[in-house]
């Protein structure tokens, strides 16, 4: 997957800008039109685990498909759709391009905890005082 990321040093094409662009404001859309087809609090948490996980098996079948071919404007398209449609896949693929496994468990647990404690510490810090 490595590969996936490399040409970091190259200019990027105004096709790529608008690509990624253009693919997070889809995924935007769907994410909030999935999101919002109903309100309950289940629904919230299942839609959002739901939109991640498939999110993650089409962002990782477009970077298979994509794997070894020079396709910056779609690989662009799919990085925005994939950022702009979940919440996870951008952090799964980091993980899978980290170099070693130890360091792919790390980022994943380290993120995970310290993302909840941050979400925990930033309600506490603006929560409304009684």
């Amino acid at each position: 997957m490595i590969e996936v990321l490399q040409g970091a040093d190259r200019r990027r094409s105004f096709g790529e800008y608008a690509a990624v662009t253009v693919g997070g404001a889809v995924g935007a859309a769907m994410r909030y039109e999935i999101w919002t087809w109903r309100s309950t609090p289940r629904w919230l948490l299942m839609s959002t685990f739901g939109v991640n996980v498939f999110g993650c098996l089409v962002v990782g079948a477009a970077l298979g498909y994509l794997w070894g071919r020079a396709a910056p404007v779609a690989r662009a398209g799919v990085f925005g759709l994939a950022c702009g449609f979940t919440t996870f896949s951008l952090f799964a693929l980091q993980a899978v391009t980290h170099r070693g496994a130890w360091n792919s468990v790390v980022y994943l647990v380290a993120t995970s905890v310290l993302a909840l404690i941050a979400m925990a510490v930033g309600a506490a810090i603006t929560r409304p005082r009684r």
